[in-house]
């Protein structure tokens, strides 16, 4: 035979024998004293049995309720870990969207917006991945937003943007690869530019790449490799810290700074789709990444 029990009935049980009446019981449960004995009645009514001896005060256990009292006890020890375990399970996040970025973008930055956003409930789906491809996808609606370099052309009307961050680049190499300091275009001309985009913009490629031979690679780790093998240089971002492989460096050249700093923007979609929780969370990249004085740029 299968009994059902409430925890309710279970508590008030055994709570009125801890304080020894039905008054008293109900008003540690925080109830009336009738519902409280109708409680108790009710699970005597189902088990077939008294559980209490009402002829004494205060009142006093049969010997079935004896030996159930320990398993309520232990039982409502368990439904009070319970609760707390299930007050404790995170929250699923009410709100996901899709972010885009490349090889570029601060990790350090894009993590901390990233953590800050997943505490205010909205989760990220995280893709790395060239321009052109989130272009594609914020058009479609399968990217919400884009994180890339500014490209100097016009942006689609379809986007709007904003100038979010600025990256700082260096020519890195290893210690021994230009025979001196500081380095002639020419001379970077001349060598082989280890590239690590696999699908550089064309209006990138006009202001960073500059040797005639180029390789493509699209690892981080296997690019900075290469230059302390000596098999080209790089134009970086310094966030990059590629300097912490061994015998590589940053390059002094001819060029100084000019033309090594660079506007990072967000792209997304307006209209209908900006939803606030949208633009919750482009004002609080823009926040986390630091707003960027304005550029006199288009996109």
């Amino acid at each position: 035979m299968t009994f059902h029990y409430s925890l309710a009935q279970i508590e008030a049980f055994a709570c009125v024998y801890e304080c020894g009446n039905f008054t008293r019981a109900a008003r540690k449960l925080r109830k009336d004293r009738t519902t409280v004995s109708e409680l108790v009645a009710c699970l005597e009514l189902d088990l077939g049995y008294a559980l209490f001896e009402r002829t004494t005060r205060p009142l006093a256990l049969t010997a079935q309720g004896q030996l159930l009292y320990r398993q309520a006890r232990l039982f409502l020890l368990e439904a009070e870990a319970f609760g707390q375990v299930a007050a404790n399970l995170e929250q699923p996040s009410q709100h996901t969207l899709t972010l885009s970025y490349d090889v570029f973008t601060p990790r350090d930055k894009l993590m901390r917006a990233v953590v800050q956003l997943h505490a205010q409930g909205i989760q990220f789906h995280l893709l790395c991945q060239s321009r052109r491809l989130a272009e594609v996808g914020l058009l479609s609606g399968d990217v919400d937003i884009g994180i890339y370099q500014a490209m100097y052309k016009a942006v689609s009307e379809s986007f709007k943007w904003r100038a979010i961050d600025t990256l700082t680049l260096g020519v890195y190499a290893h210690q021994n690869f230009f025979p001196s300091q500081p380095v002639s275009l020419l001379a970077l001309a001349s060598r082989n530019q280890l590239i690590p985009y696999e699908d550089m913009p064309s209006q990138l490629a006009q202001w960073m790449q500059i040797a005639d031979r180029f390789q493509v690679v699209g690892e981080q780790s296997m690019l900075a490799a290469l230059l302390a093998e000596q098999q080209g240089w790089a134009m970086l971002p310094e966030h990059w810290h590629t300097d912490r492989q061994p015998d590589v460096v940053q390059v002094a050249t001819e060029m100084g700074e000019v033309g090594l700093t660079h506007p990072l923007v967000i792209l997304w979609q307006p209209g209908e789709k900006a939803c606030s929780t949208l633009m919750a969370a482009i004002d609080t990249i823009v926040s986390v990444f630091g707003d960027a004085s304005p550029h006199q740029i288009t996109q």
